[in-house]
């Protein structure tokens, strides 16, 4: 499984991916989840941590459930290092 820093950077690629799948500009997305822009970015880059309620803003923001979100960065982890 990835550690540390990985995993900030597997996130930020998700919503990434998330956010322009739904035609999001990453201001557009800050505004519907009541973020700043540079905030983001730094996420999408996996320069910033996120707490669990960001990560239920951000996939509310997405208009998804969290639960989806959270599936879909299990989907970019590797699990088979034990």
């Amino acid at each position: 499984m990835e550690k540390g820093n990985d995993i900030d950077i597997i996130l930020g690629q998700v919503i990434k991916e998330l956010r322009l799948s739904k035609n999001l500009s990453q201001e557009k997305l800050a505004e519907l989840g009541g973020f700043e822009r540079s905030y983001i970015s730094k996420v999408e880059t996996g320069a910033r941590s996120v707490q669990f309620i960001t990560v239920v803003r951000l996939a509310l923001a997405l208009d998804m459930k969290p639960s989806i979100l959270v599936q879909k960065f299990e989907e970019h982890l590797d699990f088979s290092e034990g």
